[in-house]
């Protein structure tokens, strides 16, 4: 009885350092808090996954009937076998009945060559290996342009995705812009 009693006695000084712990532990998590509030610190904010999302959204481009939009960037070669995509969104949903649309693009004159795909919306792009796109034009000259068309019969938004070709050094870039337009049969 009395090894029990001993035991015991032991053990309430620890249950009370425990609690005396977490107090100091918590006295100094709101000191820190108090000193940088009156040094004008900010908190940082700690990302979620959906600030990243946020963050990466591709650039929407609305195409409007009889008119066309441009639009530029800059890419990244991804090296052999990968993808890197620059994503821009081709909005193409006021052509109810559809259409053709064209893009005309025109390559920088930086190091890497360039490819382009069209892809639907939605379509989660690959990371690696050979893309199935709408339509493509890969490995387009420094200083050199390419055409896209797609035949398209609804309203629907693309995904424009641009990247360095797999023929260059992984890492290098070049620059690009392009002009796209749609030909709908209410244009015509």
């Amino acid at each position: 009885m009395r090894q029990v009693a001993r035991k015991g006695m032991c053990l309430i000084p620890l249950i009370f350092l425990s609690i005396g712990l977490a107090g100091y532990a918590q006295s100094l998590a709101d000191a820190a808090r108090a000193n940088r509030k009156q040094k004008g610190d900010t908190t940082t904010k700690v990302l979620t996954g959906d600030d990243l999302v946020a963050a990466s959204a591709p650039e929407i481009i609305q195409l409007t009937p009889g008119s066309s939009a441009a639009g530029q960037g800059t890419l990244v070669a991804p090296g052999r076998g990968k993808h890197s995509y620059r994503v821009i969104q081709l909005d193409a949903s006021r052509f109810a009945n559809g259409g053709t649309i064209h893009i005309a693009i025109t390559v920088g004159d930086g190091e890497s060559e360039a490819s382009f795909d069209l892809y639907p919306e939605g379509l989660r792009l690959p990371s690696e290996g050979f893309p199935n796109s709408l339509t493509s034009a890969p490995n387009i000259h420094s200083s050199a342009g390419a055409k896209l068309n797609y035949h398209f019969a609804h309203g629907t938004v693309f995904q424009f995705a641009a990247e360095g070709s797999w023929n260059a050094k992984a890492g290098a870039t070049n620059t690009y812009s392009f002009v796209v337009d749609v030909d709908s049969p209410s244009t015509h």
